[in-house]
């Protein structure tokens, strides 16, 4: 199956469901088939992400800059760890391999990432779809600001065509399948 580039929050937030959701939302794609590329670090949600896709023999590989690599901690168990030197040459090592992009619970980092990733699906450099994974409801005042952009007219439907929003596991492993197998 696909290659998907995973954002997700280096810390786990509020409540232990975030946590709970990541690692099962790992273990329900992995046993789909999909391999990933994510952030590298083994804390918060972006760790319990890798240790799902671990704990069901899967593949997963990480890219940290280097000045990050202590402060996140890069996660010893994945198949493959990057250390690059800046943000924006992670970025891009995590970018090329990917087939589609899964966007978690985070903080900033993940919001860069995600708007990042819209913009430059919007301006044709990008493809893949997006995976909008909102358990709790958490992404939804992004949706409701991504839908509002577009609606006042600052950005177009065709280049943010193949966004997928999912509130559950199901949803979002039924969007994958749905959109990798056609």
């Amino acid at each position: 199956m696909a290659c998907l580039c995973v954002f997700a929050g280096a810390a786990s937030g509020r409540s232990d469901a975030y946590t709970k959701e990541a690692f099962a939302l790992a273990q329900a794609l992995t046993k789909k088939g999909h391999h990933f590329i994510y952030g590298g670090g083994r804390t918060g949600l972006m760790g319990a992400f890798a240790d799902g896709v671990i704990a069901e023999s899967g593949h997963i590989e990480g890219v940290i800059p280097a000045f990050l690599s202590d402060r996140e901690v890069a996660h010893e168990g994945v198949a493959k760890i990057t250390v690059t030197e800046t943000m924006h040459e992670r970025k891009t090592a995590m970018y090329e391999p990917a087939e589609g992009f899964l966007i978690l619970p985070g903080g900033l980092g993940t919001l860069d990432e995600t708007m990042e990733v819209l913009t430059w699906r919007q301006l044709g450099k990008l493809s893949g779809p997006v995976f909008t994974f909102s358990p709790r409801g958490y992404w939804d005042p992004m949706r409701e600001l991504v839908s509002h952009i577009e609606d006042e007219g600052f950005a177009h439907s065709k280049g943010l065509g193949a966004i997928y929003w999912q509130n559950s596991i199901e949803g979002i492993v039924a969007d994958c399948q749905s959109h990798f197998s056609a």
